[in-house]
């Protein structure tokens, strides 16, 4: 979710405008004429941790086009040609977004070879997790897929999943059958959930939410990515922003959670945490994922300076999001939850 859309200034723009944490604070007196100047050359890239795998640090996340209304697949291939174009090699999506999977599979044809694709099963039997898979493989006009995530694990019945007859031993099983390269788990609360599964060694790829403010309500980085860091697993950073407002992505003008003042911080944060290959970043139309990727090119690391300002302010924020993702701990929901 880019979030790049104006809104009506909240009481945290007003102390931001007041210069308390005003955004030339939070990237060092650097000024904005230092980061709007467009950079030159490729997106960098980053080795996806024990896959081996090269990927850009930027990652196309299909869901806010594949949910925008009024629903149109056009879109979505545009915004896959669109990223494809910037040099972006990393493509995710997964079966509840719409019309996401379909217009991937309509746009990429045979560059499909060139892509990393990812895509995603929510389901805690396999006779489900079945039907996702084929019917993804369908949508994306694929044989097989990159990765697939064993999607949400902190809603998931992650006790049984490595059971002999559990999801995640069949997910293992397709990995063997060819029909996916690596298998992760992605995860946006009650971060104890993944520890078992990390713990495992048979994660590649862990997809997690990775932004400034939710680290002090969620803990990740303290909670899962050691873990990750010790099996070499993968790193992929998603809700760099918050996500969407209010998670109203089918809304094409609905802007990030985090106001736009800090979008390039927020980048600046997920990429500087160790471990990160890339930023799973979400866009409604072309011209978001132009803005995303420049700003994930002007990348540079994070002073302590900077990282301090950048803690106060998530501490601030975080008291006005809470748990927006979920609850931290607890028996997971009756009632099934979709995160994007």
């Amino acid at each position: 979710m880019s979030g790049h859309a104006d809104h009506a200034v909240s009481r945290r723009e007003f102390v931001v405008q007041s210069g308390m944490l005003a955004t030339g604070a939070v990237l060092g007196g650097l000024g904005a004429a230092a980061w709007a100047e467009k950079p030159s050359g490729e997106l960098p890239r980053r080795v996806l941790g024990r896959t081996g795998v090269s990927l850009t640090t930027f990652t196309l996340g299909t869901a806010p086009s594949g949910f925008t209304k009024p629903h149109n697949v056009q879109n979505v291939v545009k915004c896959v040609n669109a990223a494809i174009e910037l040099g972006v090699n990393s493509i995710d999506t997964a079966p509840a977004y719409d019309i996401a999977e379909e217009g991937v599979g309509l746009a990429l044809g045979k560059r499909r070879k060139d892509i990393f694709l990812s895509s995603k099963v929510l389901a805690d039997d396999v006779a489900k997790a079945e039907k996702i898979l084929a019917n993804s493989l369908r949508l994306l006009k694929t044989d097989y897929l990159d990765l697939v995530y064993f999607h949400q694990v902190g809603d998931r019945k992650v006790e049984r999943a490595l059971d002999p007859d559990g999801v995640y031993t069949w997910l293992l099983k397709q990995k063997k059958a060819g029909k996916v390269r690596f298998v992760g788990i992605s995860i946006h609360n009650r971060p104890e959930k993944a520890i078992g599964l990390l713990e495992s060694g048979e994660v590649d790829v862990l997809l997690t939410v990775v932004n400034f403010v939710d680290r002090h309500t969620y803990h990740f980085e303290e909670k899962i990515l050691p873990l990750a860091r010790k099996h070499k697993t993968g790193v992929v950073a998603m809700k760099v922003f918050g996500g969407a407002r209010k998670s109203r992505y089918a809304d094409p003008n609905c802007p990030a959670q985090l106001d736009a003042q800090h979008l390039e911080s927020a980048v600046r944060y997920a990429l500087s945490i160790e471990g990160v290959a890339t930023l799973n970043i979400g866009a409604h139309n072309a011209e978001q994922i132009r803005q995303d990727v420049e700003m994930v090119k002007r990348f540079q690391p994070l002073t302590e300076e900077e990282s301090n300002r950048l803690a106060s302010l998530g501490k601030e924020l975080s008291r006005e999001w809470g748990t927006h993702f979920g609850p931290l701990a607890g028996a997971a929901p009756r009632q099934e939850v979709y995160h994007v």
